[in-house]
C-alpha cells in the first residue's frame, strides 16, 4: 500500500516539474485568520468553476483572491448584493492586483492629509511601475469579565503590517504585534501546564496598574517572510510564520495553533496540481523551561503536501511529515522535495517520526461541500483487525460538511465537523521527535485521545454585520501525574500504561462543552467592533478538574484577526 502510494506521488510530482502549463505568480499570502479566507471558501463552493484555488492549502495567495473577485465580477453568475460586497472587500484587500480598468478598484475622494488612506484598505501605499508597498497599523483593545473570577480580562495589542513586491517577482511581508493580556482561567491553566501562549509561544509575566493586573502576560508575535518567483510555476518563501492544511475548522494534518516557526516553503502550481514543500525549524521545549541565556534546542520537520484538483468539484491531497532532531546537524537528505521520506529513512537508518495523511473535499451541490482528513502515525494491519486496542494503531480522522446559503437564506452558512485522534497519536518514543512545536501541537489543540463534535453557524444580516455561533462537544481522557494515557504528545509513548486495551477517553475521562457567540460590526474596512460571549464547562471524573467559564467581552480591533481559544 505504502509502496504504491509512494510511486503515485513520485510520478505526479515529476509531472508537476515537467509540465508546460502556465501558472500564476506567487505573491504574499492572506493572514490565516483573515475574514477574506471565509469569503473565498464560500465563493469557491458557490462558484467553483470560476477559480483554480486549491482551498485545502491556506493562506491563499493575494493575487488568487483578486482574480477570483475579477472573474466573478465579469461573469454571468447570479450574484446577490452581499456577494458583490464580498467581491469588493476582496478587491480592496488585495488592490495591488486589481487593474486600473476594473470597476472594483476604488480610491478615496478625500485622502487623509492627501497622503493616507488613498484607498479604503491601506493607510499608506506606494504604486510605482516596479515597486509596490502597503503599510497598515494593527490594533486590538478588548475588555471582558469572567464570572466568579476577580479582576478584568483584557487584550491590548499594537502592531504594524508591511507588504510589497519588486518587479512582481520578489515579495516581502512582515508584521510585529506586541501584546499584553489577561486570559480566562482555563487558558491560564493551559499556559501554566505547557509554558507557552497558544499561537504565540514565549511570554513574560505582566503586571499593570490600570486594571490592577497581577497575573497577566506580555508577549510578541512576529510573522515575516520574503518570496521569490523562480519560474512561472515555482515560488519560494523563506521566513517565520504559520501554516494550515485542510478545509475544516480544525486540521488533523497541520494547523496554526502552535507558535510561528522559521520555514522554507516551495510551492509548485501547474495544471491541476499544487505541490507544497515546507521545511520547519522547531523547538522541542519552551524558553520558560530553560535557564536565561540558554539557546533553545532545535528539531526539524520536513512536510510534503500534493493537492490534485481532479475536477472543479473534487480535490484530493496527499500529506507526509517527518520530524527529526540531530545533536549537531540537520539531515540534508530530507531536503529532497520529491521522494517519500520513509524511503530515505531506510537508507540512513533513521528513527525519525513519520506521519502520512490524506485530505479530500467534494462540492456535492451548488452550495454544499463535504470534506475529510485521515492521518496515519503508526499502524499494524493484523493488530487493527484484532480489535484488542493495540497502542500502536495511532491515527486521527476528520469528517465535515459545509452548507452555504442554507435553506435559501443569503449568507447563512452552516458547518458541522467531527474530529478524533487515538491515544498516543502525534507522540514518539523520543519526546523531541513528537509532532509539536514549543510545547504545542502542530495539529489539533487537544493533542491525542479525544473525539470532538463541532457545529458552526455564520450569518450576515447586512454587509457589515456578522454573527457567529460555535458549539463544541469534546470527549477526552486526561493523563494523571504518574500515568501516560495518550493525551499529551510531548510524552514518550514508551511511558504508556498498557500495550493493549487502549481506547479513546481512557485515563481520567472528561467532557468539554463550549458555546461561543460572536457579533461583529465592520465600521469601515477592517475596523471592527466585537461583542463576544463564551460559555465553557469541563466535567471530569476527577472533580478537582471540573471547571466552568462564563465570559463576556467587547472591544475594537483594526487589521488584527484574533484566534478563538476553543479547547
Amino acid at each position: 500500500m505504502i509502496k504504491k502510494l509512494t510511486s503515485f506521488c513520485i510520478t505526479t510530482a515529476l509531472a508537476c516539474v515537467i509540465s508546460n502549463t502556465i501558472a500564476l505568480a506567487q505573491p504574499s499570502n492572506l493572514p490565516l485568520q483573515s475574514p477574506a479566507n471565509l469569503l473565498i471558501d464560500r465563493l469557491e463552493i458557490l462558484y467553483h468553476h470560476h477559480t483554480p484555488i486549491h482551498s485545502d492549502i491556506r493562506g491563499y495567495w493575494r493575487n488568487d483572491a483578486a482574480n477570483l473577485a475579477l472573474a466573478l465580477d465579469t461573469s454571468q453568475a447570479l450574484l446577490t448584493r452581499r456577494d458583490r460586497h464580498d467581491l469588493q472587500y476582496l478587491a480592496d484587500e488585495n488592490n495591488e492586483w486589481i487593474p486600473d480598468s476594473s470597476r472594483l478598484l476604488r480610491y478615496a475622494k478625500k485622502p487623509f492629509l492627501k497622503t493616507f488612506y488613498k484607498t479604503p484598505a491601506n493607510l499608506y501605499e506606494v504604486n510605482s511601475r516596479y515597486f509596490k508597498m502597503r503599510v497598515n497599523p494593527m490594533i486590538n483593545f478588548n475588555l471582558g469579565r469572567e464570572s466568579g473570577e476577580a479582576g478584568i480580562l483584557f487584550m491590548n495589542q499594537r502592531g504594524l503590517e508591511i507588504r510589497g513586491d519588486v518587479d512582481s517577482k520578489a515579495f516581502f511581508y512582515t508584521n510585529l504585534v506586541e501584546t499584553q493580556a489577561r486570559f480566562p482561567a482555563y487558558v491560564t491553566n493551559q499556559v501554566k501546564e505547557f509554558f507557552a501562549i497558544p499561537g504565540a509561544g514565549f511570554y513574560k509575566n505582566y503586571k499593570g496598574s490600570l486594571f490592577d493586573i497581577s497575573n497577566g502576560y506580555d508577549f510578541n508575535v512576529a510573522t515575516a517572510y520574503v518570496g521569490f518567483q523562480v519560474s512561472k510555476h515555482i515560488g519560494i518563501q523563506l521566513g517565520h510564520g504559520q501554516h494550515f492544511i485542510g478545509n475544516g475548522y480544525r486540521s488533523m494534518l497541520l494547523s496554526d495553533y502552535a507558535n510561528p516557526a522559521f520555514f522554507l516553503k516551495i510551492s509548485t502550481r501547474v495544471w491541476r496540481f499544487h505541490y507544497q514543500n515546507i521545511f520547519l525549524e522547531l523547538s522541542p521545549v519552551s524558553q520558560v523551561q530553560i535557564p536565561d541565556g540558554t539557546i533553545l534546542p532545535k528539531k526539524y520537520a520536513a512536510i510534503h503536501y500534493l493537492s490534485y484538483r481532479a475536477s472543479p468539484r473534487f480535490t484530493i491531497g496527499f500529506f507526509e511529515a517527518t520530524v527529526l532532531h540531530r545533536s549537531r546537524q540537520f539531515e540534508f537528505q530530507y531536503l529532497n522535495p520529491v521522494i517519500f521520506y520513509r524511503t530515505v529513512e531506510g537508507m540512513i537508518g533513521s528513527p525519525d517520526n513519520v506521519l502520512l495523511g490524506l485530505n479530500s473535499k467534494y462540492n456535492l451541490r451548488k452550495n454544499m461541500q463535504l470534506y475529510g482528513q485521515f492521518l496515519l502515525d503508526e499502524f499494524t494491519l493484523s493488530e487493527f483487525f484484532s480489535n484488542k486496542g493495540w497502542w500502536g494503531n495511532k491515527y486521527s480522522v476528520q469528517l465535515g460538511a459545509k452548507y452555504v446559503n442554507a435553506f435559501g437564506i443569503d449568507h447563512l452558512d452552516l458547518q458541522g465537523e467531527y474530529n478524533s485522534a487515538q491515544p498516543y497519536t502525534y507522540s514518539h518514543n523520543d519526546p523531541y521527535d513528537s509532532y509539536t512545536h514549543y510545547n504545542q501541537p502542530l495539529a489539533h489543540p487537544l493533542g491525542g485521545n479525544f473525539r470532538e463534535f463541532i457545529g458552526i453557524a455564520r450569518y450576515q444580516p447586512t454587509a457589515r454585520i456578522s454573527l457567529t455561533v460555535r458549539a463544541i462537544h469534546a470527549q477526552l481522557g486526561d493523563n494523571t501525574t504518574n500515568n501516560n494515557w495518550g493525551s499529551n504528545p510531548l510524552l514518550s509513548y514508551d511511558t504508556r500504561v498498557s500495550d493493549y486495551g487502549n481506547n479513546i477517553g481512557q485515563g481520567v475521562n472528561a467532557s468539554i462543552n463550549l458555546l461561543g457567540l460572536d457579533a461583529s460590526w465592520m465600521i469601515r474596512h477592517n475596523v471592527f467592533w466585537d461583542i463576544k460571549l463564551l460559555l465553557r464547562q469541563k466535567e471530569s471524573r476527577d472533580p478537582a478538574r471540573d471547571q466552568t467559564t462564563t465570559l463576556m467581552s467587547t472591544g475594537v480591533r483594526m487589521n488584527l484577526w484574533t484566534q478563538n481559544l476553543d479547547f
